[in-house]
């Protein structure tokens, strides 16, 4: 009974080491890519409603992804709580390179901390695969609105105590505008909105006295007579922009907000597929026909690569914190 005993408590140990090493080994092997990839349609998810700059950026990449991949590929638009939808449908998606994220990086980096109950994590449910477009914020007025300067439109909201309206249409309105209205020793009262361009007909009949949004629309729009460019929230003029003032220009020095336009998969994509991906977006980026599309929709071009793109996620979670902080903006 002994040596029966002995033997069967030797072979415990050796069993879970056996056990414990398959276990390593099965999770250590990485997912394989199909060598037949892309053999199907492919899926790219936006959290931001159809017909806005972000579609418009969007659509185009996508169409290009077609081009090179020989695929169909459609955009489904999953709008709402500043992108968290979009990006919730694409970080559930299978991991095969099948499914992909376009999104800017307020989406990712400011989400984290202006909602509460966020339905991913930004770095852990994605793999980066590259950067796309960068572009300027743009504050917007309703035209008849007298104020020609950023300092004329804060005297304006100032004078009406508190009942001046900005459209909270997205995390990058809502935390910058909250922010700004805290360096001024004012304040505004955020209106909810779906997406930027439901703003527009309120801004232009002046029922909302401020918007804060991508380039790409509201340039066109100003072209129109419908909103009034005030000025953008980067640091430097854009080069498609020169005539329009920086907030660095007019006083704020501290203040720089940019839309980085990126592409995700979901995390455990293999490798093979998103070297592949990120071959033909920054193909893409880097051609001539894009920096003329680009150009005509006021955004500059941002080639990059996963390392990149990595690297300006996490800067740009850092620097989100603080402004929530710095704002006192509860999260939603």
């Amino acid at each position: 009974m002994k040596s029966v005993k002995f033997a069967f408590g030797a072979i415990l140990p050796r069993m879970a080491a056996v056990s414990a090493a398959l276990a390593l080994a099965f999770v250590a092997v990485p997912a394989q890519a199909d060598p037949t990839y892309p053999n199907q349609q492919i899926r790219i998810f936006s959290g931001l409603a159809a017909g806005g700059g972000a579609d418009i950026i969007t659509r185009y990449f996508a169409s290009k992804l077609q081009e090179q991949s020989g695929q169909t590929v459609v955009v489904i638009n999953r709008p709402g709580a500043g992108g968290n939808f979009g990006a919730a449908a694409a970080a559930q998606s299978k991991p095969d390179g099948y499914t992909l994220l376009i999104a800017p990086n307020v989406a990712f980096a400011g989400n984290a901390y202006l909602y509460k109950d966020v339905p991913y994590d930004p770095v852990k449910s994605f793999d980066p695969i590259t950067t796309l477009t960068s572009l300027p914020f743009i504050l917007a007025i309703p035209p008849a609105n007298p104020a020609k300067t950023y300092a004329e439109f804060i005297d304006y909201v100032k004078g009406k105590g508190g009942k001046a309206t900005y459209a909270g249409n997205t995390t990058t309105a809502t935390m910058s505008i909250e922010t700004l209205m805290k360096l001024a020793g004012t304040s505004m009262t955020r209106v909810p909105y779906k997406s930027l361009l439901d703003t527009i007909p309120d801004v232009a009949n002046g029922t909302l006295d401020l918007i804060n949004g991508d380039s790409t629309l509201l340039v066109g729009q100003a072209k129109q007579g419908r909103v009034k460019l005030l000025v953008a929230t980067s640091k430097t003029r854009s080069p498609l922009l020169p005539e329009l003032p920086t907030l660095h220009d007019q006083g704020i020095k501290d203040f720089d907000i940019v839309a980085t336009f990126s592409v995700y998969a979901p995390a455990g994509t293999p490798p093979d597929i998103i070297a592949k991906l990120e071959g033909w977006f920054n193909a893409t980026v880097r051609s001539e026909e894009t920096r003329t599309f680009l150009a005509n929709v006021a955004t500059d071009p941002y080639p990059g690569s996963k390392e990149l793109l990595k690297k300006v996620l996490a800067e740009e979670k850092v620097r989100y914190r603080e402004m929530m902080i710095n704002a006192k903006i509860d999260p939603q």
